[in-house]
């Protein structure tokens, strides 16, 4: 027989409403812990299959890509120099210790070989000659005594009155007689060659750029005049020794003067010798006579070497970071290969690779500042090869010091 309890009744269902209570917490943290899972699966979801998609996208990426071959590459070389005379003729006076008396030509001035510049003070150069002159004549005096004297001894060898030491010695005498006039005669044109008149002379013909001589003036040996032999110029410009190898004597140079003008000059001389420190050396360009031209003007200019068959690239397939340039090379699997090269001449949207890449290597011909190092492409093939660049854009493309 069960008998109704209602105290029992009511301690159960507080046992009851006390379970309820304690497992209150677990559903809780059981819902969070739910929550959390599904934020990491969409988190992961939208990253991770986020880079997934963004991968297969590059990898369909389509660029343009090309053939390295070699080609003839024209290079414009760049020149600079200071015209100079081409004979360079420095004026002294023939004698030291003498004053200039008068002024003959100033700068400016052309003149002619043995055209007079400047006078002296003739009185010094008059007594110089006069004792020349005096020594010949003195010397001739002796060697016509010495020779009478000899003829006499010739005469009378025969009658024994002279001995035959007495007569070699007579002969002796007029030979001495005969040398000290020669010599005497040598003094007077060298001092009369020398003196000149009494006259500095111009040793060469040509235009006068510089004077220092003034009237007063005691010559000391210091040049007193400057000529352009000829009014020819010259310019002298330093090249690589890469492109002196491709030079040609005879060949043309464009320089431009301070108004804007250019004129055309010839290259006379490639470099004789390389500096060991510049790697460089001095080519030599020959100016034409032209009103324009001054002797040390700095002139800038260019010329075109010949052509010689390198590597080229377009400009827009070269990228630069960090200074370093380099190209996007693409492997069989179609994924590119960052490849630093060496950079040479450009000309006509091109670049001359002078290291880095060989001939028949495939390489992105734009848009190389897009990809990365290992990016899977879909290679569109260029029109062209190297020898015509595609569609350029100014300058070469890079995301750091380019």
């Amino acid at each position: 027989m069960t008998t109704d309890d209602p105290h029992g009744s009511s301690q159960r269902a507080e046992g009851a409403s006390h379970d309820v209570n304690e497992t209150s917490p677990l559903v809780v943290w059981g819902g969070a812990a739910a929550i959390l899972v599904a934020l990491a699966a969409v988190f992961f979801l939208s990253h991770g299959g986020g880079r997934e998609e963004k991968k297969e996208a590059a990898a369909a990426q389509s660029v343009t890509v090309m053939t390295i071959a070699e080609q003839p590459f024209t290079n414009r070389l760049t020149l600079s120099g200071e015209a100079r005379p081409k004979v360079d003729v420095r004026v002294f006076a023939p004698v030291t210790g003498v004053r200039i008396t008068a002024l003959l030509v100033d700068e400016g001035a052309m003149v002619l070989e043995g055209q007079p510049l400047a006078r002296l003070d003739t009185r010094v150069a008059n007594a110089q000659t006069s004792a020349a002159q005096a020594s010949v004549a003195e010397a001739r005096a002796a060697q016509v005594r010495a020779a009478d004297e000899l003829r006499r001894a010739e005469s009378i060898r025969d009658s024994g009155a002279l001995s035959t030491e007495a007569i070699e010695a007579r002969r002796s005498s007029a030979k001495a007689a005969e040398a000290r006039l020669a010599a005497a005669q040598a003094q007077l044109a060298e001092v009369n060659a020398r003196l000149e008149g009494g006259y500095i002379r111009a040793p060469n013909a040509g235009l006068v750029i510089e004077r220092t001589a003034e009237v007063g003036r005691l010559v000391d040996g210091q040049p007193l005049f400057r000529i352009v032999g000829g009014n020819a110029l010259e310019v002298g410009a330093e090249v690589g020794e890469a492109d002196m190898l491709v030079m040609r004597p005879g060949q043309s140079a464009i320089f431009n003067l301070v108004d804007g003008s250019a004129i055309t000059a010839r290259l006379r001389r490639i470099p004789a010798a390389i500096n060991s420190q510049t790697r460089t050396g001095e080519a030599v360009f020959d100016l034409p006579q032209d009103p324009r031209l001054r002797a040390g003007m700095f002139l800038r200019g260019e010329a075109e070497l010949p052509a010689r068959k390198v590597i080229a690239a377009p400009q827009t397939a070269v990228a630069f970071e960090d200074r370093i340039a380099f190209v996007f090379v693409v492997a069989e699997n179609n994924r590119v290969k960052r490849t630093p090269v060496t950079l040479g001449a450009r000309a006509n949207g091109l670049v001359a690779i002078e290291s880095g890449l060989t001939v028949g290597q495939t390489i992105v011909a734009g848009g190389a500042a897009f990809l990365q190092d290992g990016d899977a492409i879909t290679p569109v093939k260029a029109d062209t090869t190297a020898n015509a660049a595609p569609p350029s854009q100014e300058g070469l493309r890079g995301r750091s010091g380019g």
